[in-house]
């Protein structure tokens, strides 16, 4: 009997996955299925109450022989833009860079940097906008001589699926060689096989800079790098990177999205150029049931619910974000591990894959960068410049890291904050802070009276902190390591 139970078990499970959430919840949830948000995880349980309340007020308003039609459409319109918004964004970001060129700009992020979310203010950026239906390309990384200097590499839906240069590997030259999917051939001895899950990659570098002083070497280190076809590497020829001192304005303003029924289309040719994995059937099942898929466009009779539905969708997440933060600021002393520990390699966790593409698109993995965000105290209470506040670390409990951490502050919009000292971030490369003793950090929006070399300066008004720690070590991933609580003293 057991062994026959166990496939009706399997089956059951199978349909509760992909059963639409008023099925399987007391509460009515959304009119899809729930595997179209994600399954089970906090960010995606959170977004299907939120759209399961939209959904119905939508409903609501339309004529009662319409609403079970509406409602559908509305949570697919929703569904479709937390599957597909990462993917639109990012094809949006790299389409401004030259395509199968790697280009840096050796200076650090400032307030004017807006086309990445909360830049970091420790690394210089290269971007390279990767296209391989022109054939594969080889990635050569020079040795760094110590210096942390990496090459991300993420697909077509943000999943980072492998870096260059990350560990030992920077300790000495390298040459990678990646290859669009499904391509077969000679690959030439020596070198490292990455193989894309996808034809659009976005290549994103970071080489860190320890001052202003440090800037020349740093952009020698960039130089180092080169993006080339195979072809002409075999050849001989190596495209090496461009160091510009700046990227240029058109490449540098922020990224606008499509909204409605323009979205769900720019989702269809997404989709139809590069198809999504063998996991995500039962989310694009779903969506297809309301002609949302790949190379499509919305149908008439569902459009105008589509559309509302993808309109609707930003709040909704938006809101459901601050409510697991406010959780995780009760319980961890104002700080949320977002992006979360599984930032950069989502699988089929789409709320969440769309809610880190919203506050840090292009993050790290965990082995390589861990992200602590706060946008409020450690008593759940928002972070607010004409408050102060303090970070205490404590003697021997610096953050542990094998690269650098830092704490870098932002304004409401992710942005660096200008202020007269041009100061952005405190971290273990800041000149004047102690490396050993016990270590206080202080923000407020007035200068404290004393210690202000450990002074992070923040707006009057509301402001959000990013404890970064890269390369972090173990106790960091697995949570043996917390950061400092954030405590408001005045």
């Amino acid at each position: 009997m057991r062994a026959r139970a166990l496939p009706l078990t399997g089956l059951l499970l199978a349909a509760l996955a992909s059963a639409p959430a008023a099925a399987v919840g007391a509460a009515p949830g959304p009119s899809i299925a729930r595997c179209a948000l994600g399954g089970r995880e906090p960010v995606a349980d959170a977004f299907a109450r939120g759209l399961a309340a939209r959904e119905r007020a939508y409903a609501a308003a339309r004529p009662a022989p319409e609403r079970a039609h509406a409602r559908r459409a509305y949570a697919a319109g929703a569904a479709a833009w937390v599957f597909g918004m990462p993917s639109v964004l990012l094809r949006a970001t790299v389409a401004r860079y030259p395509t199968n060129r790697l280009a840096g700009a050796a200076r650090l992020a400032d307030p004017s940097t807006t086309v990445i979310v909360a830049p970091n203010h420790d690394t210089t950026y290269a971007i390279a906008h990767i296209d391989l239906r022109q054939g594969p390309l080889v990635i050569d990384a020079p040795d760094t001589r110590g210096r942390y200097s990496v090459l991300q590499l993420m697909d077509t839906f943000t999943n980072a699926f492998t870096y260059v240069g990350a560990g030992r590997e920077r300790e000495r030259a390298t040459s990678a060689l990646l290859l669009p999917p499904g391509w077969h051939g000679a690959v030439p001895a020596g070198v490292r096989v990455i193989r894309s899950p996808s034809t659009v990659v976005w290549l994103l570098g970071r080489t860190l800079v320890d001052s202003g002083r440090d800037l020349a070497a740093a952009g020698a280190v960039m130089a180092g790098y080169a993006l080339t076809p195979l072809d002409a590497w075999r050849a001989g020829r190596r495209d090496r990177e461009l160091v510009l001192d700046a990227f240029p304005a058109s490449t540098t303003g922020p990224v606008t999205l499509p909204r409605g029924r323009a979205f769900l289309s720019a989702l269809g040719a997404a989709l139809a150029a590069d198809p999504p994995p063998a996991r995500d059937a039962c989310a694009l099942e779903a969506l297809a049931a309301q002609g949302v898929g790949p190379g499509r466009v919305p149908p008439a009779r569902n459009a105008d619910a589509l559309a509302a539905g993808a309109r609707a969708a930003p709040a909704v997440l938006v809101r459901a974000r601050r409510r697991i933060q406010r959780q995780s600021a009760r319980r961890n002393g104002g700080w949320a591990a977002l992006p979360p520990r599984t930032a950069g390699a989502y699988g089929t966790r789409y709320a969440l894959r769309a809610m880190v593409a919203t506050i840090g698109l292009g993050a790290n993995r965990a082995g390589q960068a861990v992200y602590e965000a706060a946008e409020r105290d450690a008593d759940a209470r928002p972070l607010d410049g004409r408050h102060r506040y303090e970070l205490r670390f404590a003697a021997g409990a610096r953050p542990p890291v094998r690269a650098f951490w830092s704490v870098t502050l932002y304004d409401r919009r992710l942005r660096l904050w200008p202020n007269p000292l041009g100061r952005y971030v405190l971290g273990d490369r800041s000149p004047g802070l102690p490396r050993h003793e016990p270590l206080t950090v202080r923000v407020s929006h007035a200068p404290p009276k004393r210690g202000r070399a450990r002074w992070l300066p923040a707006p009057a008004g509301a402001f959000r902190l990013y404890l970064r720690l890269y390369e972090p070590r173990a106790a960091v991933v697995d949570g043996r390591w917390r950061p400092p609580r954030i405590v408001r003293v005045g």
